[in-house]
């Protein structure tokens, strides 16, 4: 719809008051519509429309043809035109004269400096971010540890030692990561009451910095001073060793928990783990508790329990790329019987074993470590000159060629001959071509 003014003097002195004229047009005949500015039947109307009364309909307007009306037009005095979209009047005439009243705009209203301060404050509360319901709960659970962990001090005569300066505030887990190297400093110090200021601080949220890149660092760290407080902190580990045993942070605080206290301290990782070996030792960072558990507590009761768990299915665990870890350590720190074990196994596919990816490495432990009956049998298949010629062309049973023509017990020398006469063959591959620098055959 178009827009224009009528420049009928006679007209606009006529209408005292605004008069918009809007005429409905079907779209697919605008083109018939009067341009913009055109003067003729939409000027006539106006004048006819000022003869009569407000309500009546001019006969015209009824018979006229649409197709010939102008665009719609705005009557009005041009220096007093309303100008909604920039909220302010036009001029007005240097003579004063108007036929229009005009109500000029009331004077805006300016907040008092304490009504801006109580908006501004309002604001910022409007602003703030509310605690979420699980976010409040866990607050209320790290407060009341903190309470038990207060009382347990107090039961026990205890007094918890200040925190120097106010530095660090134990009731924040931020604050501590905040301050991880004035913590490190207080552990690392060998004055009694500074350790005992940071374990302090770190009670209470164990479990949290266990979980966290750094956190679990300065948790380790507190556990190496060794002392009673020390070990107390180890329970607020307990419950949660299946979880922390595969979090990529918390699986090292565990291994120190093995590694430094004592079984008393630490048997609660081995008690925790039962039902679960099998699963857990083909995980990429839960592997590594079952070999901390071999190398520390591999006598105890609790630990044998584990390693019989653990072998039902040592067959797939030799050949898994994590299990076979778990396995290569029973080898070499593991009881007698789980030993036999592992080689009644290797013994039932021995060739696959040594050619395979990870299992090569357990055939070249067993050679070792197994009792002297079972490297016997080991070696009256392995030593022969056609099946180390084999292993020597395979990728991964190379390894196995090497452990066993660097053996005393196996006349390795005609296999030698055969492998330099075959030179060419294995100048092919690149682990041929380790083989012979490594046994001796190539200059680098």
């Amino acid at each position: 719809m178009t827009m224009t003014e009528c420049p009928n003097t006679e007209m606009q002195q006529s209408f005292p008051q605004q008069v918009i004229v809007g005429i409905l047009v079907p779209a697919g005949q605008m083109g018939q519509v009067g341009q913009v500015g055109q003067v003729g039947p939409a000027c006539q109307m106006g004048q006819m429309s000022g003869q009569m009364g407000m309500g009546q309909v001019p006969p015209q307007v009824a018979t006229f043809p649409y197709q010939a009306m102008a665009a719609p037009a705005i009557y009005a005095k041009p220096e007093y035109v309303y100008m909604p979209q920039m909220a302010q009047l036009a001029p007005m005439p240097a003579d004063g004269s108007s036929s229009f009243p005009v109500t000029p705009r009331s004077p805006q209203r300016q907040a008092s400096p304490e009504e801006t301060d109580t908006a501004t404050t309002a604001e910022e509360r409007m602003e703030r971010p509310r605690l979420s319901t699980s976010a409040a709960r866990r607050m209320r659970r790290k407060r009341a540890a903190e309470r038990a962990a207060q009382a347990a001090l107090e039961h026990r005569g205890e007094k918890a030692a200040p925190l120097s300066a106010g530095r660090v505030k134990s009731d924040s887990i931020n604050s501590i990561l905040e301050n991880l190297d004035f913590l490190r400093s207080q552990l690392t110090s060998g004055i009694t009451d500074e350790v005992q200021k940071a374990l302090v601080t770190i009670q209470g949220h164990v479990w949290q910095l266990a979980q966290h890149a750094l956190g679990c660092r300065l948790v380790q760290l507190a556990l190496e001073t060794g002392c009673h407080e020390a070990a107390l902190l180890t329970r607020e580990l307990q419950g949660h060793v299946q979880e922390a045993a595969v979090s990529p942070h918390a699986n090292y605080v565990i291994q120190k928990v093995v590694s430094t206290l004592t079984w008393a301290n630490s048997s609660f990782v081995a008690r925790e783990l039962v039902n679960s070996c099998a699963r857990l030792a083909r995980h990429r960072y839960a592997c590594r508790i079952f070999c901390r558990l071999q190398e520390f507590c591999g006598n105890r009761d609790l630990t044998l329990q584990l390693i019989d768990e653990l072998l039902v299915e040592a067959e797939d665990l030799c050949r898994h790329n994590f299990g076979h870890h778990v396995v290569q350590s029973v080898l070499e720190h593991g009881h007698e019987k789980h030993r036999k074990v592992v080689a009644n196994i290797l013994k039932a596919d021995l060739l696959s074993f040594a050619k395979h990816r990870n299992a090569s490495y357990l055939v070249e432990k067993a050679l070792s470590y197994c009792a002297v009956e079972d490297q016997r049998a080991l070696l009256s298949q392995l030593g022969r000159t056609d099946v180390i010629v084999d292993l020597a062309r395979s990728q991964f049973g190379c390894y196995v060629a090497k452990s066993l023509l660097q053996d005393e017990r196996v006349n390795g020398q005609e296999a030698l001959n055969r492998i330099q006469a075959l030179a060419h063959d294995f100048a092919r591959t690149r682990h041929g071509q380790r083989l012979q620098v490594e046994i001796g055959l190539l200059q680098e």
